[in-house]
């Protein structure tokens, strides 16, 4: 699995462009996706759909603008579907469908599985495949996720517990900044280790 990085937008929103053989996926599309279409298309990379880690603004913004070029269906979890609908930047952005806990991606001979994380909204989720995981705006390296624009703390806890119980050695692939991994946040990160109370 190659993940290549796009940083875009007001936000510096991580976008992420997922192959595997000849097929994509993109996790997170935000504003003016110029340079992604530019990548796909001069490399001949079969884009098959669009992935949303969470229904905030900044991290769908792209989606219309990718469709039109590639007509391929927008997913993300149902139960953020209201931010949307809400946010008058996103509620002409319609998904295709919804993912969920049992939901599996297919992209060429691999695969990624959806991980419900709600608490920095409540329709958060992360995608994991066998070397690292896409956590949004759940987990960033050193910190963690707002939850008061639509979210619950005590569901955002719960979620960062079910994280920690992962693979020490996954890439956390964060929707902004820099790439982490897991162990090193299990140890550093002060949301996580104890050091800071919230």
């Amino acid at each position: 699995m190659i993940v290549k990085r796009f940083i875009l937008g007001e936000y510096s929103t991580n976008t992420y462009l997922v192959i595997s053989g000849d097929e994509g996926i993109l996790i997170d599309v935000a504003e003016n996706p110029s340079e992604v279409i530019d990548y796909i298309l001069t490399n001949n990379i079969k884009l098959k759909s669009i992935y949303a880690t969470h229904g905030h603004f900044d991290h769908v913004l792209g989606v219309t603008e990718v469709k039109k070029y590639f007509n391929v269906p927008f997913f993300l979890h149902r139960s953020d579907l209201d931010l949307l609908r809400r946010d008058e930047r996103t509620k002409g952005i319609v998904p295709d469908g919804f993912i969920d806990e049992k939901s599996i991606i297919k992209i060429g001979n691999e695969e990624l599985k959806v991980i419900e994380t709600p608490g920095h909204t409540m329709g958060s989720v992360c995608y994991i495949f066998d070397d690292g995981i896409f956590t949004g705006d759940t987990l960033f390296n050193g910190s963690i996720g707002r939850y008061d624009l639509g979210g619950d703390k005590n569901l955002l806890k719960k979620s960062l517990n079910k994280l920690m119980e992962l693979n020490d050695g996954l890439t956390v692939y964060p929707g902004h900044g820099f790439f982490t991994t897991l162990g090193y946040e299990k140890l550093t990160n002060p949301f996580l280790n104890g050091e800071f109370e919230w």
